[in-house]
């Protein structure tokens, strides 16, 4: 059980709150108490949309809990994603076959026209 609980923790996700914000000290307090939240590794404000976008290894209800203590206002939970989990399942890798692949089958004029063995063969290029 708490292999499971590390493994969500270690889990970037980018959450979407609705915050009321009318004026600059309102901003301000948001970002103060979204700041001091544990595992917060970047925030945005929008304060003509009323929202906040907060991006790290966080739980967003203890998130949403301290927004509502420390700030006094209503918060509202707008979106949630896996962040790791979307772009892991979105991103196809394709790797290339092996450029060389018929290297094997190289001519022995070639190999020996590098060679050591005859120190005075002409080899123009």
């Amino acid at each position: 059980m708490g292999k499971n609980k590390k493994v969500e923790q270690n889990k970037l996700i980018v959450v979407e709150f609705k915050v009321s914000m009318h004026c600059n000290a309102c901003e301000r307090t948001v970002v103060k108490a979204i700041s001091k939240c544990k595992g917060v590794e970047k925030f945005i404000t929008d304060m003509n949309q009323h929202t906040v976008v907060v991006t790290g290894r966080i739980d967003p209800k203890k998130v949403l809990k301290k927004l509502k203590k420390n700030t006094g206002k209503k918060v509202e939970i707008l979106s949630n994603q896996d962040e790791e989990s979307n772009s892991e399942s979105d991103r196809l890798v394709i790797i290339p076959p092996f450029p060389f692949e018929n290297d094997c089958c190289i001519e022995t004029e070639d190999l020996m026209m590098f060679s050591d063995e005859n120190p005075n063969a002409c080899s123009i290029m």
